[in-house]
């Protein structure tokens, strides 16, 4: 691992410890960074319309949850339900975008 990824590494752990939720995935209990801001949409013609939905972004840590998230999956949150809408590995961290109900 190079400086930088050493630094990157080194950020989300704080970033987890510091501003970071506990969600249940999977029935089991993962330390998770949760973005309540909506994600940008991409031009996709198939690509679902979040426009009227409340979304957000979970960040779990490389090795956090295995095998990695999918797609349609549900991250709980206390009240909240966060449906995975797309996956990215991040080389770092699974970056999942949800669409979130209560």
């Amino acid at each position: 691992m190079n400086a930088a990824d050493t630094a990157l590494a080194d950020g989300f752990t704080t970033l987890l410890a510091t501003a970071g939720d506990t969600v249940t995935f999977r029935g089991a209990s993962v330390s998770a960074v949760v973005n309540w801001m909506p994600f940008e949409e991409k031009a996709f013609p198939n690509s679902p319309d979040f426009d009227r939905e409340a979304t957000s972004r979970v960040e779990f840590v490389d090795g956090a949850v295995s095998p990695a998230p999918r797609v349609g999956e549900i991250i709980t949150q206390g009240t909240k339900y966060h449906r995975i809408q797309s996956v990215r590995f991040n080389g770092l961290a699974w970056l999942l975008d949800c669409e979130v109900t209560t």
